[in-house]
């Protein structure tokens, strides 16, 4: 029987996948904290359920992407307790498998103690005993499919950062330009090697390179990103446990003289329909607004990796803050179509402004109009996402969770080829 105070992190009769972290894991560690309703009562964790000695599981799998979910997630609890958090590991027939996947994806060298520099910074958020890491198969992995940690703590960063006087813009510009280098050295090969993506790698990577600057510089946070392809699927996650969406753009100022600041959020929450409480109609709308603030922006961001995903990829996209997810497949693609042509209209109308071919006066005359339709196409998507939650959940392209997951969460699950007609 296993201790009051540990959590296993893969259950006996299922893989630990997003979909189960969020509905389940996340469950159990809430649980927990209202249960123990003291800070001096750490939650420890185990790598597998039940006995460690039994034979009667072949196989304990996590999917790949769920491991920047887990390193986001211990993060918060080491930041809470102030100490690393306890994980119990074991080396048996029916670990070993797991354990190697874990020690081969570099999840023990960012989650323990490691200064060796050929490997990542430990990050003191686990403490575990590296007695275990041994006697393994040798099974091999792909570099391209370990897990990476990117932190202002590292290369450097932050020192660089406070020699840029030039202001907010310049600094960031910097990150963009460092993380693009280092996304394209990570994920390059897996991007191209994809049939569906390879004629958008690099557009992918100048997208990634800006949600990671987001998630490290605005939401003051190391950004977890893990990319992996199979025969069938190439997916990544990108997943930081910052300050989150509503408070990200809280903090942000007004778009020119055309984006107002929660404006599309308070014209959906006059007229919301879902029965919930504040803060999670507040989670839900907010992901709204923050699709709707990307679309306005003069550099591509999250709504242009949505839309490249499922657009021009077939795939899903998933963006998940606080107790809200939404899923974006080709079931919305009428919604999406018009959406998409309205960016690239706001694309069109940034660049005229930025190669000098119209004025401000213009230019401002011109995003006024676009914002406006912007919004409404998305009122427009929100709605209709709101109707169908309403008629059938289990089929929703909104998630709603009782337990809040502080920060941003992104998933995406790509075909490697689309079958044409």
């Amino acid at each position: 029987m296993e201790m009051s105070n540990q959590i296993p992190i893969i259950y006996k009769d299922k893989s630990l996948t997003p979909f189960v972290f969020y509905s389940e894991f996340l469950l159990d560690v809430a649980k927990f904290y209202s249960e123990k309703n003291d800070k001096e009562n750490t939650v420890e964790f185990k790598l597998i359920e039940g006995n460690d000695l039994e034979f009667t599981r072949k196989n304990y799998y996590i999917d790949p992407i769920t491991l920047p979910l887990l390193l986001s997630l211990f993060q918060q609890l080491k930041n809470h307790h102030k100490k690393p958090i306890k994980l119990h590991l074991s080396n048996t027939p029916i670990t070993i498998d797991v354990l190697e996947y874990l020690y081969r994806s570099q999840f023990f060298y960012i989650t323990g103690d490691n200064i060796n520099p050929n490997f990542p910074l430990g990050r003191n958020i686990l403490d575990f005993d590296d007695v275990y890491l041994g006697g393994f198969k040798g099974k091999s992995i792909r570099t391209d499919h370990k897990l990476r940690c990117y932190s202002l703590n590292d290369d450097n960063l932050k020192n660089k950062l406070i020699k840029i006087t030039e202001g907010e813009p310049a600094k960031r510009d910097y990150l963009v330009q460092h993380y693009t280098y280092k996304v394209k050295e990570h994920f390059y090969d897996l991007l191209f090697e994809n049939y569906t993506t390879n004629h958008l790698t690099n557009e992918f990577i100048e997208i990634l390179a800006e949600l990671i600057t987001n998630g490290v510089l605005h939401s003051k946070s190391d950004a977890f990103v893990l990319m992996f392809s199979d025969k069938f699927k190439t997916k990544f996650a990108i997943s930081d446990n910052g300050i989150g969406l509503y408070e990200s753009l809280n903090n942000k100022s007004d778009v020119g003289d055309f984006y107002i600041k929660f404006e599309l959020f308070n014209s959906l929450s006059r007229s919301f329909p879902l029965k919930t409480d504040e803060k999670i109609k507040n989670s839900v709308l907010i992901l709204f607004e923050t699709l709707y603030y990307s679309m306005l922006k003069d550099r591509q961001g999250l709504f242009d990796l949505m839309c490249n995903v499922v657009l021009d990829c077939s795939g899903y996209f998933r963006l998940h803050t606080d107790n809200a997810q939404i899923i974006v497949s080709a079931r919305m693609l009428n919604e999406l179509s018009k959406l998409y042509e309205t960016r690239f209209e706001i694309l069109n109308a940034h660049n005229s402004l930025l190669f000098e071919q119209v004025n401000y006066e213009i230019f401002k005359e011109t995003m006024v109009k676009l914002k406006e339709k912007c919004k409404n196409q998305m009122i427009e998507l929100a709605k209709s996402i709101f109707k169908k939650h309403s008629d059938d959940t289990r089929f929703s392209a909104l998630r709603i969770f009782d337990v809040r997951f502080k920060g941003v969460h992104i998933e995406v699950e790509i075909p490697n080829s689309i079958e044409r007609v």
